[in-house]
């Protein structure tokens, strides 16, 4: 063997996401979209609901994941036993989900039980009866709940954070009170239901084994006389009002641990430094090898973990670090991660590691994309903030383009040490 073959260094090669294709909507008889995703090998279908019906959406504090939660507690025709044994006659799954833009059901269920657990989907999400009982029990457990997360400083944080970023009264900052989950009633869920868990205000993800055997049923029980003609809902201003950047501690009393948190105001998904600010966000924190875990984990031995997201809501987006420390670290900790965004913003990333950072990118994109259900949940977030059917495809060239001068460009635009909201949850 020569030495010029001995010698030669073998070429790099990022890999490939794979598919990241968007399906196209098909439309019932009323326009409902329906989202077909047909790659599965087990007899099982994922059907979702999705209704702009989020926290966004509400008149009174907590109306929305409330309603959600009380849709399989008994319909006109079922009481919540009786909705439970029809669940498990069927071997179903139904699944609430309320978030801060979107509500809406996910039900899994073996291809030959779909038309019974349609028609029970189509019952609980239409005909919910919210009755009382069932609503005291719930707000039981969650005022419960409530009060055992005011003990814990990552709530505590996340919640200061939030309101520093979007502002007390935004539904997007504003903090829960006990008195909110007392105050509410079973009216205003009413009021709430009534006005947003519409067929014509919803639309559909179907995902498994041959997805385009459900269009008949989804027909049969969402797009019916008198459902209305399916329109897309605008969402209503948030009321983004921030407070003025700068450090806030909560105490959490007798806690030996403390939450520390960093973040910025941030970026929407259709905004053009989105996708790059993703790519510096893993670099920074975004996985075990990042620049945080390697300084404040394995060198300092200060945390088990820390985490850097880049994400949004509609109209607004955020960047925060968080991580859980010793209260004896936290002060330390925060200077550390200042350390690693300066160095960040004054030096160029090396190209092995933003060789690492691009493969394992792209690995993220590709188990983004294993499997139907996973596909399922990949597409929402195009659906929900419209950031078109190419999203994924323009993801995945972003990170094999990006150059290391870029990368600075974006840490000394979107993380500026005196726009930085830094926080400290814990004991005194």
């Amino acid at each position: 063997m020569s030495a010029q073959k001995i010698n030669k260094v073998p070429e790099i090669i990022t890999p490939s996401p794979g598919d990241t294709t968007f399906p196209e909507a098909i439309h019932l008889g009323n326009g409902i979209p329906v989202y077909l995703i047909g790659n599965g090998t087990v007899d099982l279908l994922r059907v979702e609901f999705v209704f702009p019906a989020g926290q966004v959406m509400e008149e009174r504090h907590l109306e929305a994941s409330t309603a959600n939660a009380m849709l399989t507690e008994g319909t006109a025709t079922h009481d919540a036993t009786a909705i439970n044994d029809l669940i498990d006659s069927t071997g179903a799954a139904l699944t609430h989900a309320a978030e801060k833009d979107t509500a809406g059901l996910v039900t899994v269920t073996l291809t030959r039980k779909l038309d019974e657990v349609m028609a029970l989907a189509q019952e609980v999400m239409f005909s919910p009866s919210f009755p009382d009982n069932e609503f005291r029990m719930l707000t039981d457990r969650r005022v419960q709940a409530f009060l055992t997360n005011r003990q814990k400083t990552s709530v505590v944080a996340r919640e200061a954070f939030y309101e520093a970023l979007c502002g007390a009264t935004s539904p997007y900052g504003r903090i829960t009170r006990e008195e909110d989950y007392r105050s509410l009633s079973t009216d205003d869920l009413r009021r709430f239901h009534g006005k947003h868990y519409r067929p014509d205000n919803m639309y559909i993800t179907v995902a498994g084994r041959e997805p385009w055997q459900a269009l008949s049923v989804l027909e049969k029980y969402f797009s019916a006389a008198g459902t209305g003609r399916w329109q897309k809902a605008p969402l209503p201003d948030p009321g983004i009002d921030p407070s003025e950047p700068g450090f806030m501690f909560r105490e959490v009393p007798n806690s030996v641990q403390s939450t520390v948190r960093m973040g910025w105001r941030g970026i929407t998904r259709n905004h053009p430094d989105y996708l790059e600010l993703q790519v510096a966000t893993m670099i920074l924190g975004g996985y075990f090898g990042s620049r945080l875990m390697r300084r404040i984990r394995e060198e300092k031995g200060y945390t088990y973990g820390i985490h850097a997201v880049a994400g949004a809501f509609h109209g607004t987006g955020y960047i925060t670090i968080m991580t859980d420390v010793a209260n004896a670290y936290r002060d330390e900790t925060l200077g550390e991660i200042r350390n690693e965004i300066d160095k960040l913003r004054n030096e160029e990333v090396s190209d092995d590691e933003m060789t690492l950072v691009r493969n394992h990118l792209m690995g993220e994109i590709a188990r983004m994309f294993d499997g139907p259900f996973a596909v399922a949940d990949a597409i929402r977030g195009m659906i929900d903030y419209d950031t078109g059917s190419v999203y994924y495809t323009r993801f995945a060239e972003t990170v094999r383009t990006v150059t290391p001068r870029r990368i600075r460009e974006v840490f000394n635009t979107w993380f500026n040490p005196g726009e930085a909201y830094e926080i400290i949850a814990g004991g005194r």
